[in-house]
């Protein structure tokens, strides 16, 4: 089982100075002659907003409000239009043809073509550039050859039958194939700029973007503005004139700035985020979003005892998670009563913690008060986090069911290896971030019973049948209700106990009454904004 994709993705964890940031308030962000309000954010500056090497929630910012990809995603990984207005999807789920809107224009008013998207998912595979998540395009029939190069690799299949007409086939039916579709590596790029100026085409002198915004000023240590893209016909039109987004003076001055400073918003983590809720006058002003990722604890359901279901519902039962949060993450972090993410499948969020019936549940397997149930052996690699998550497990099993804890702690590169390849466990620490917003990143990727990813050892016929049904079907909101089904079954049989829910946080001024993120990128949607007064 090798350690890929975002599995073990672990969220991070003057007067000169001042004057020179106010001074910055004049040529960088000059007000634009259209109607509207001016977003102010206190943002790390970007080290890339290239949509294929984006890796961070600020760049992801920054590349989200310039460009636009074919589809929206929501909850459940639903498709909106956007770039395109509609899409068919034949040969049993092996063919998609999107219609791209007759709106859709560059910032220089050019039209966006389909040979646009041709020429920038090709680009985005090639091995030379190193896109961050090129994989997300291997469904594509071709796509992974293509990617790993050689003189023989195969030209992936995604055609421009006309200017406004985009096909693709795939290597199989994929559920996820539009959720995919709506993330970064699949907008469409300027290929004139690309090739004519190479890295230097993201400079705002250069860049096209096709989204609700425009680059229009980079000034490099201090901050960018974007303004309203004049062009953009799209469904999510920009709510403000300008976007100022400021970049903090040195890596310890970012609370000061951003009380300094008139930015609406600031993200904070590490050091920031803990000082911001020791501080009485910013807590009030820290807020919490989801990141789609989640923490948990996998079960070895081959090995008796904890092969019984009883058992592990009576343990995860008697967490509360929202006490187990606050003692064990000193970084943003949501209590999860499940294991996929609400904003990637909103199911029935899950009781509160009910000591008595996991009680009645532990009772039923036969280990009353946990008599006759051996020790937990609790794999995880040595850090204050997880050293503080195996004491708080000790502690709430043995004071509510009697159940004893036996933590087994590895180094990191002794728990990759084990990770890798458990062998006999009892229980250890896992984790997961979605690469996409769509419940198949989770259901099917990590929980099928042929996949296993945790090895868990957990399969259900049920289950597998409710993953068939939704890869069988074009109708998002039927393909939705499968996958419910299927993760009502998962949580049913608890195959792994969620702990937490990533998040990021943000020191939000008074005035801003909305606000809200991307949750698998962590990206500012812009859209969801909104400024009182």
């Amino acid at each position: 089982m090798p350690l890929n994709r975002r599995r073990f993705v672990e969220l991070a964890g003057g007067g000169a100075a001042l004057a020179a940031l106010a001074a910055c308030e004049g040529p960088l962000a000059p007000e634009s002659a259209a109607t509207g309000r001016r977003l102010e954010l206190l943002l790390d500056e970007p080290a890339t907003i290239d949509p294929a090497l984006v890796a961070q929630p600020h760049e992801a910012t920054v590349a989200e409000a310039l460009f636009e990809p074919l589809v929206r995603v929501g909850e459940g990984g639903v498709s909106h239009p956007a770039a395109a207005e509609s899409w068919q999807i034949t040969d049993a789920g092996h063919a998609y043809q999107f219609k791209l809107s007759a709106s859709g224009r560059w910032t220089s008013g050019e039209a966006v073509s389909s040979d646009d998207f041709v020429w920038s998912w090709r680009r985005n595979l090639a091995p030379e550039l190193g896109a961050t998540f090129n994989y997300l395009l291997f469904p594509i029939r071709g796509a992974e050859s293509y990617a790993g190069g050689g003189r023989n690799r195969n030209e992936p299949e995604i055609r421009a039958p006309d200017t406004s007409t985009l096909r693709v086939h795939l290597e199989r039916p994929t559920p996820g194939l539009l959720a995919r579709v709506g993330t970064t590596t699949f907008v469409p790029l300027p290929r004139a700029e690309i090739e004519g100026t190479g890295a230097s085409w993201t400079d705002p002198i250069r860049i096209r973007s096709n989204g609700p915004y425009k680059l229009a000023q980079w000034d490099r240590g201090l901050g960018m503005t974007l303004h309203r893209n004049p062009h953009y016909g799209g469904p999510t039109p920009p709510v403000f004139s300008d976007v100022v987004i400021r970049f903090p003076r040195s890596a310890d001055s970012r609370l000061q700035d951003f009380h300094a400073s008139p930015a609406h918003a600031a993200s904070v983590s590490g050091a920031d985020y803990r000082s911001a809720l020791g501080n009485p006058d910013l807590r009030p002003q820290v807020r919490l979003f989801e990141r789609a990722g989640t923490w948990f604890i996998v079960f070895n359901t081959r090995k008796a005892p904890w092969d019984m279901v009883a058992v592990r519902r009576a343990l995860s039962l008697a967490l509360d998670r929202e006490a187990l949060t606050a003692a064990v993450f000193d970084r943003p972090t949501l209590p999860a009563q499940r294991l996929t993410p609400e904003s990637v499948l909103a199911a029935e969020p899950g009781g509160a913690p009910n000591v008595d019936e996991a009680r009645a549940l532990l009772a039923s397997a036969g280990f009353r008060n946990g008599a006759g149930l051996p020790p937990l052996r609790f794999t995880y690699h040595r850090t204050d986090q997880w050293d503080r998550l195996a004491a708080e497990l000790a502690r709430v099993w043995d004071d509510t069911l009697g159940v004893v804890v036996q933590p087994d702690v590895r180094e990191w590169r002794d728990f990759l290896d084990f990770s890798n390849a458990p062998g006999d466990f009892d229980a250890y620490r896992a984790g997961w971030t979605s690469e996409f917003r769509h419940p198949s990143n989770w259901l099917d990727e990590l929980w099928r019973s042929d996949v296993d990813f945790f090895r868990t050892g957990w399969g259900n016929t049920a289950f597998d049948q409710h993953l068939t049904t939704a890869a069988a079907t074009t109708d998002q909101e039927a393909q939705r209700a499968a996958y419910l089904s299927a993760d009502a079954v998962l949580e049913a049989e608890t195959p792994a106990i969620a702990i937490g829910r990533h998040a990021s946080a943000f020191l939000l001024k008074p005035d801003v009454t909305g606000f809200g993120i991307e949750p698998v990128s962590g990206a500012i949607d812009l859209a969801r904004v909104e400024l009182g007064g």
